[in-house]
């Protein structure tokens, strides 16, 4: 492999971005495969873990790897998503034309760098021929302030503290105003949603970057907004989606690969944003690993070098507890959907209740419900499956709790609660959770959701997660109902309540009816 370092590109405002290129150690004309990075491109994990460079040089590509504008070696401003469209564009257009390049590029990347790929393909450069978003979405405003109606503030702090600050300061301060703010990366978990986020210290003490309070306030123009926001169904080129089940992108990205218009291809493990290797928190899937290198070049060999055999099915997702990988032509979802009651007794049951009642959940601002597991994304807090019965005994949170299941159940696609509450004030995040109840009282969490109530009085119904999972016979299904998760959002300073109604339900698609024990 032969490597060229901080290759000058020219956008068409003459903003340079430089780039590294990394070439087949042989003669020849390849096709090009672009990773255009907000973060280090000199670290090892872009070129070793995410995806092994030295394999897809070896196999035939050239591989680009450029820091976006205003990061690192690149020249400009950075302001995050506006850019990545018309940059995206005139990337893969430079790509296309370098030398041993046969102008054919694919792209690469999962997260933000998943939508850098995004943006690019709606914007359809001719030389672009497919795309491999893993994680990712298309609509940036909406997915990191929270498209649920909750800014989850621990997952904004921790992307600018922990991955976009650091390169600022050392761009706007030098190493002096890095090194001001080294405490408070080294104990970033303990100062996630501490205090007014406006104010926060990491932020404060050597000077935020605009964007951090432009997000969280919502003061971004219509027109700036509109150029953080692609049209999916502009992506004509086809595309492979990867997507866990405990990432907190993964309706992002169900919702990318059913509105893309190109040929599109999904995979969707028990995997988290963090991690790949079949450890979802607690709980190890061992058959569930992927080697992402060989996937991409399985899929960019059929796009970029003519080998279009078509697989079995486009979906293709794990099953948890059954050690299996299915093929599918659709998302997910089960034959019929089952219907649990919420009683006064705190059971779920198959039939409705016979009396009337109401069960107040209260939040304390001195004492939040801490975040554990789940779809998130925090610095120090690790997501995937827990153990929750020790928050399971607190006074503020509902809990409801099935009889023992007489045979295994397989649960495919979603889980929804239909609520009916009356609450101290609208717009009052609710979180719900699903678990698993083993015999020795441990509780796994499966799918978990916080999103706000945007009416005091009346119907809530609110999509906990999407999920493919075996609930073990002899266990039990929980739902528990809170109204705070600390830090991942802030809950209010103030006391407040929601009191959740008999009439009440959750309901979870699946291949057949459960059935219990009497």
């Amino acid at each position: 492999m032969r490597i060229e370092e901080q290759v000058e590109s020219r956008m068409r405002d003459g903003t340079v971005l430089r780039t590294d290129v990394y070439r087949p150690d042989k003669t020849g004309s390849w096709p090009a495969l672009l990773l255009r990075l907000p973060y280090d491109k000199s670290s090892r994990h872009y070129r070793e873990t995410f995806v092994d460079v030295w394999r897809l040089t070896a196999a035939g590509y050239v591989v680009v790897i450029p820091d976006v504008r205003g990061r690192f070696a690149s020249g400009g401003v950075f302001y995050p998503f506006i850019y990545e469209a018309a940059d995206g564009y005139d990337a893969v257009e430079w790509a296309a034309r370098l030398p041993e390049v046969n102008g054919k590029v694919g792209m690469i990347g999962m997260s933000y760098h998943g939508f850098t790929q995004v943006a690019a393909a709606a914007e359809q450069p001719p030389s672009l021929q497919a795309i491999a978003p893993m994680m990712a979405f298309a609509d940036g405003w909406i997915t990191m302030r929270g498209g649920r109606g909750v800014f989850e503030l621990g997952k904004w702090q921790t992307w600018v503290a922990e991955s976009m600050l650091p390169d600022h300061l050392e761009r706007t301060q030098g190493a002096e105003g890095l090194a001001r703010i080294s405490h408070y990366l080294e104990h970033l978990p303990y100062w996630l949603g501490k205090g007014d986020p406006l104010v926060w210290p990491p932020i404060t003490t050597a000077g935020m970057p605009a964007y951090y309070s432009d997000f969280l306030l919502g003061s971004v123009s219509e027109a700036t907004r509109q150029r953080m926001q692609i049209k999916p169904e502009r992506i004509k080129v086809p595309a492979l989606f990867l997507a866990g089940w405990y990432d907190c992108f993964l309706e992002e990205t169900i919702d990318l690969y059913q509105s893309t218009a190109g040929p599109a291809e999904l995979w969707i493990g028990p995997w988290t944003h963090e991690d790949q290797s079949g450890r979802a928190g607690d709980v190890f899937f061992p058959d569930a690993r992927i080697d992402r290198t060989a996937l991409f070049l399985q899929w960019f060999d059929r796009w970029l070098k003519g080998k279009k055999a078509a697989p079995d099915n486009p979906v293709h997702y794990y099953v948890m507890h059954t050690g299996e990988w299915r093929g599918s032509w659709e998302i997910p979802r089960g034959q019929t959907e089952a219907v649990f009651y919420l009683c006064q007794d705190g059971r779920l049951a198959v039939k409705a209740p016979g009396q009337a009642f109401g069960h107040r959940v209260e939040h304390d601002p001195k004492d939040p419900v801490p975040t554990n597991g789940g779809s998130i994304l925090m610095s120090g807090f690790p997501a995937g499956s827990f153990d929750q019965q020790h928050l399971q005994k607190r006074s503020d949170m509902l809990v409801y709790t099935s009889g023992p299941l007489a045979e295994n159940w397989e649960v495919s696609g979603n889980v929804q609660a239909c609520l009916q509450v009356n609450a101290s004030r609208p717009r009052l995040p609710v979180g719900l959770r699903v678990s698993e109840v083993k015999p020795d009282g441990a509780s796994w969490n499966v799918v978990d959701t916080v999103q706000a109530q945007p009416h005091a009085d009346g119907e809530l119904s609110i999509n906990i997660g999407r999920t493919a999972y075996r609930f073990s016979a002899g266990n039990r299904l929980r739902l528990e109902i809170y109204l705070s998760s600390f830090p991942r959002i802030q809950s209010g300073a103030t006391p407040a309540w929601t009191e959740v109604r008999s009439v009440s339900q959750l309901r979870i698609t699946a291949e057949n009816s459960p059935r219990f024990y009497n």
